[in-house]
């Protein structure tokens, strides 16, 4: 094959490539990911279905918690930006769609991080006639190098899409419409979903398990659960670890609960993968329709995966997913909290942004409490503590106590101090909550709680406040703390010329 290049073909390519304007020093700071010398003209893509599907499947392996960054996805030299929620939302910007606004939000919602007002300025910031502004393809080749495979999670890659010929399946709903669509199904109401995938997640010895249990036999039941209701159904137990001590918590139930379990709820005490679509299948086989799945846990479910590896954790939320869908039910991962327990549940971010409901659980020198991590429609944050109460199931071979645990609520603490109604103050109180809960300081100042020092507290609470000014933000988080120790929230002392900070 020769390799002469004709002239036509020289001026055809010449009218798909324009160069870049002049350098001019009043233009703003480059947005993209790599600076080209020219550009290729392209036409805005048309919004459609599958391109919708095609950009939130993409945005499942983006962690929307990632700081706000200056626009940009990748840097200048080509590799991957370590801030880039904002060239995330600009590059949704760039589409032009109708529902872009809406798909972006969303998304964003789904970090801790989130709010409206700062939403709202960095969408309204987008700038279309940029001289180089990010345009989509950076948030696909982003996604694809967090393990996105644009071919297998999009047939739209190969297949052409095709166009109307008169009538479509599509229908323009008005408002009476929408307000007669059916509400939410739950599980557990304003908690857990009729269907899709929770977690259950806490450092060990906090009682995830027991916890796990406790939820599972309130929905095989139909009861209340800290006073949620449920909706009765079947309930699949996937004991995967320490499964030897499955019967003595089924038997502490019994004794607690003056009965046997309830009958629709089952155990499986087989192995089990979930990344295995063959585990999966057969497992499905052998379900009710609409059952609660609860899998303990979710490592030992996966045992080879890297839980860091954006890919590893997909086919877990792949498999669970399928779980769910081939069920038409809830599955619920039970897992551990990383080495760093105020960064939440262990693993890859894009397991908590998959997730529709997730309850954290905790244990600290005050006692257990569980709370709402992420609740879908539901209200995230609110706390409830409980007991881990021993109960004597039986004699061993040498005429010792068999023992295990049943969960009570602490009626005690019902009626402790309500939260701060502030937005600022309660992300900041929680911010402090997480990082005592992980502390191992000990009887400082005087107190005989878990501490932090007043400095660190202050430097987490700042880097929570997204929509200050950078150089605000430090001053605006010793104000929050100090609010929190006049409100009653939280008890400061000094030891050592150190500041300390601990719970009420």
């Amino acid at each position: 094959m020769n390799n002469i290049v004709s002239i036509d073909m020289i001026k055809s390519i010449a009218e798909a490539w324009v160069p870049l304007p002049k350098a001019s020093s009043a233009l703003p700071p480059y947005q993209g990911s790599i600076r080209p010398s020219l550009v290729l003209k392209q036409s805005p893509q048309p919004e459609t279905a599958e391109g919708i599907a095609k950009l939130k499947n993409a945005l499942e392996y983006l962690d929307p918690s990632s700081t706000r960054g200056n626009g940009k996805i990748f840097e200048m030299d080509g590799k991957p930006a370590e801030s880039y929620w904002l060239g995330v939302v600009w590059a949704i910007a760039s589409l032009g769609w109708p529902s872009g606004e809406h798909i972006a939000r969303e998304w964003s919602k789904q970090s801790d991080l989130y709010t409206d007002e700062g939403f709202e300025a960095a969408w309204e910031g987008y700038d279309p006639n940029h001289a180089n502004p990010i345009g989509i393809g950076s948030l696909y080749k982003r996604a694809m190098e967090n393990g996105w495979d644009a071919l297998k999670n999009n047939s739209t890659a190969t297949t052409p899409t095709p166009q109307p010929t008169g009538a479509t399946h599509y229908k323009l709903l008005g408002g009476p419409e929408i307000c007669a669509i059916p509400p939410t199904k739950w599980k557990v109401k304003g908690l857990l979903p009729d269907r899709g995938l929770a977690a259950i997640y806490g450092q060990s010895g906090a009682g995830k398990s027991f916890l796990a249990i406790d939820i599972g036999a309130a929905l095989a039941d139909g009861a209340q659960w800290f006073g949620f209701r449920t909706t009765r159904c079947a309930v699949a137990y996937v004991a995967l670890e320490g499964e030897s001590g499955y019967k003595n918590r089924i038997l502490a139930w019994q004794d607690a609960n003056g009965r046997q379990i309830p009958s629709n709820f089952g155990f499986v005490m087989q192995p089990f993968n979930i990344t295995n679509p063959k585990d999966v299948a057969n497992l499905a086989c052998v379900l009710p329709n609409s059952v609660a799945v609860i899998v303990d846990t979710l490592n030992r479910s996966a045992p080879t995966i890297d839980e860091n590896s954006s890919k590893d954790m997909g086919a877990v939320i792949e498999g669970a997913k399928r779980l769910s869908d081939e069920t038409e039910g809830l599955v619920i991962l039970v897992h551990h909290k990383g080495k760093d327990s105020s960064k939440g549940a262990r693993g890859h971010s894009s397991l908590f942004a998959a997730l529709d409901g997730a309850i954290e659980v905790n244990r600290s020198q005050s006692g257990h409490e569980w709370c709402i991590a992420k609740s879908k429609d539901g209200e995230d944050g609110k706390s409830f503590p409980f007991r881990l109460v021993t109960r004597q199931v039986g004699k061993d071979a040498d005429g010792d106590d068999i023992t295990s645990c049943t969960i009570l609520r602490d009626s005690g603490k019902l009626f402790t101090k309500p939260e701060p109604q502030g937005r600022w103050q309660k992300t900041a109180l929680n911010t402090i909550k997480q990082a005592l809960s992980a502390s191992q300081d000990i009887n400082k100042a005087g107190s005989s709680a878990r501490c932090v020092k007043v400095d660190a507290a202050i430097t987490l609470i700042a880097t929570t406040l997204v929509t200050t000014k950078r150089h605000q933000r430090q001053n605006r988080a010793k104000c929050l703390a100090e609010d929190l120790v006049t409100g009653g929230y939280l008890c400061s002392g000094i030891e050592d010329d150190e500041g300390w900070l601990w719970l009420a």
